[in-house]
């Protein structure tokens, strides 16, 4: 029997927590000899690290050139193209129909209408959804008929979180025995980039005096986020101690972002624009996150995000909100704090706390880290992904031989 290639789907190739997620399961694949391919469905700053590790074929947008296209292209923005809308499926059709694929392995529901719509083609081959969303984002990233096609033909789900998995049994019965939760993080690539991080980045890039506390934040700005909800809480703190030399600093804010002006509004009115930095999206993140003191996650909703992951691989305690997604799972008491949903007043106690008793801070910065490498073993991350593909396709992933169907464990 032929060996067969497991496609993975990704919305897009931008640098962001999905997409660098699926960058390193592809590539801890390709260290175990199992042959994949992407299909992606929009370029990124990540098109590049993609095909280090695996072929590609990209989706190229609908070209827009006269002023008929363009306003189709605003009509259309925020939802994918059908088949009948763009023509470069063709190629793409032809491009994956000419490969031996055993499993579609969609990465994020903000796949699921592309899946549904555009790639009939593959409906007959098993499915295996990563998800990474909870409420809010199904909502903004996919359409719900599509949802429930994909969910349909999935053999299995693979949840992030606890938080995750309860979320898609609940809202769309999901079977609780066809799903997985964990998460995926190569913890020996970032150590190893820890160890080379350039610590004071930050100071140069943005002057700030070397007795700097520095709490930050992470990700791209948008309300889910909770951006302004940082902000507000940088505010209090800031006021509350005003003696200190407290800035905030968030990466991943970059002026091309429609919520960036949104949030430099507030901070130009809080007047506090040399206290609270933005830094737009970089691959130089994990440097900057170096000099953190803290790692406030001030989400409104967050399934696991994988810079919570990095932030306490740097040995920084975590603030988190409860009921925003599966950090709490990660933090707990003894890795920082989780306070009440949305309550600025408590997350700046929790931030002062950890701020004026740097040994509290320690102690939980290094519980942090040592819970992520207790509970995210790479290897063994990396194998229950092969037994998910497996179990999916009825196929060993390097012989292509049958393999009994395996047992596999719903939890993480």
């Amino acid at each position: 029997m032929s060996l067969q290639k497991v496609l993975f789907i990704s919305h897009d190739a931008n640098r962001a927590g999905s997409q660098l997620l699926l960058l390193q399961l592809v590539g801890l694949l390709k260290d175990k000899g199992i042959p994949t391919h992407l299909l992606l469905c929009e370029d990124g700053d990540l098109v590049a690290e993609f095909e280090q590790v695996t072929s590609v074929t990209l989706v190229k947008p609908i070209p827009q050139h006269s002023f008929l296209q363009r306003l189709l292209g605003v009509v259309l923005k925020g939802r994918r193209s059908s088949v009948h809308e763009n023509p470069d499926f063709s190629r793409v059709k032809a491009e994956l129909m000419a490969q031996n694929f055993g499993l579609v392995f969609v990465n994020s529901v903000a796949n699921a209408e592309f899946y549904h719509k555009n790639l009939e083609y593959l409906h007959h081959l098993p499915a295996v959804l990563f998800a990474h969303e909870l409420q809010m984002s199904v909502a903004t990233y996919s359409e719900p008929e599509s949802l429930k096609f994909l969910l349909a033909r999935c053999r299995h789900l693979i949840a992030v979180s606890k938080a995750v998995a309860h979320f898609y049994v609940k809202e769309y019965h999901f079977p609780p025995g066809k799903v997985s939760t964990f998460t995926l993080i190569n913890t020996l690539d970032i150590r190893q980039r820890i160890a080379s991080v350039d610590p004071k980045i930050l100071q140069q890039e943005l002057n700030l005096p070397d007795d700097a506390i520095v709490i930050g934040g992470c990700g791209n700005a948008e309300w889910r986020k909770g951006n302004d909800i940082f902000n507000l809480v940088a505010r209090e703190v800031i006021e509350r101690l005003p003696e200190k030399p407290i800035y905030f600093v968030w990466v991943g804010a970059g002026d091309s972002q429609p919520f960036y002006e949104l949030i430099k509004f507030d901070i130009e009115r809080f007047g506090l624009a040399d206290r609270i930095r933005l830094i737009p999206p970089t691959p130089r993140a994990l440097d900057i996150m170096t000099r953190f003191d803290l790692f406030l996650l001030s989400s409104r909703e967050d399934p696991y995000p994988l810079v919570v992951l990095e932030a306490a691989l740097l040995q920084k305690p975590i603030v988190c909100f409860d009921q925003a997604g599966g950090a709490p799972e990660l933090v707990e008491s003894d890795a920082g704090e989780v306070v009440k949903y949305l309550d600025v007043h408590a997350a700046a106690d929790a931030v002062i706390s950890l701020i004026e008793n740097k040994d509290l801070r320690l102690r939980k910065g290094k519980k942090a880290h040592d819970k992520v490498l207790d509970r995210h073993d790479t290897a063994l991350s990396v194998q229950k992904v092969i037994d998910v593909i497996e179990d999916s396709t009825g196929q060993d992933t390097l012989t292509g031989q049958k393999v009994k169907s395996t047992e596999i464990s719903p939890a993480a």
